[in-house]
């Protein structure tokens, strides 16, 4: 079963914060179009805490992509008539916070893995890539019914790029700062009233709230971490190139260089 254990959710519930909670009647988030690109490798991760493990609980849709709860396992399929990659007895538990994400590097058996709380577990399915294209939705999917997420969603986040088991573990209880290489959308879901929500990437996709939902405040599994640098690093396994251009030019010297004359010795 995969389930922080008591201990960690001690340490890792440092905060308060309003969220919103779905409900039977809610019908997700409308947050723009297209956040997957076409044949592209991706990830995605969120943040949920299921109030029950009843029917398909739709996390994230673009078009016909979906990423979902199911009977106590986290699947994902790139269309309804392909076969979805499944978790292997997760045994979600519903009023737990779990971290789940899908990565997708590829089209044979292995390329797309599932993770639940940062531990890779799945049947290794194929996963064909994802060609059809529309809305995106999160904790729903409008189009579809039956298909809402009853609980609590936090920080999803889409990737331009196969994320590694130790990228993914390093900063999923962080916040991200929405600058880090290669993330395109970042939905952190904690505006705390209204409907609006945003996006922490420079592409500013906003979303809207459909249907029934509201914000309430909940102990959270994640926090912000107050070491900027170790942050952007720990975010993409990468540095952050401007940052650290930035962070370099403060340290130039400000005075010019002597002028060096070039010249001569005879001996």
């Amino acid at each position: 079963m995969y389930k922080l254990s008591e201990k960690e959710q001690k340490v890792h519930f440092e905060s308060r914060l309003k969220v919103l909670l779905f409900n039977a009647n809610s019908q997700g988030i409308a947050v723009g179009s297209k956040a997957l690109r076409p044949q592209g490798r991706f990830t995605i991760e969120a943040w949920v805490c299921p109030a029950t493990d009843a029917g398909k609980q739709v996390i994230f849709a673009d078009g016909e992509t979906r990423f979902y709860l199911e009977a106590g396992e986290l699947k994902f399929q790139s269309t309804p008539a392909a076969e979805a990659i499944s978790s292997v007895a997760a045994g979600l538990v519903a009023g737990n916070w779990y971290h789940v994400a899908v990565t997708r590097g590829g089209s044979r058996p292995g390329d797309t893995k599932l993770y639940i709380n940062g531990v890779h577990k799945d049947n290794q399915t194929a996963i064909f890539p994802v060609v059809f294209f529309g809305n995106t939705y999160l904790g729903g999917y409008a189009e579809v019914p039956d298909s809402g997420f009853h609980g609590k969603l936090l920080e999803v986040r889409v990737w331009r790029f196969v994320r590694s088991p130790a990228e993914i573990q390093a900063n999923m209880t962080y916040f991200l700062t929405g600058r880090e290489l290669g993330l395109v959308r970042c939905w952190t879901l904690t505006e705390g009233f209204g409907t609006a929500i945003g996006d922490k990437t420079t592409n500013r996709v906003m979303g809207t709230v459909l249907g029934d939902a509201t914000w309430e405040e909940s102990d959270i599994p994640v926090k912000t971490n107050l070491n900027a640098l170790e942050r952007l690093t720990r975010s993409t396994g990468f540095e952050d190139y401007a940052y650290w251009y930035k962070e370099m030019a403060k340290q130039q010297k400000t005075e010019a260089d002597p002028i060096f004359r070039r010249g001569l010795i005879w001996t």
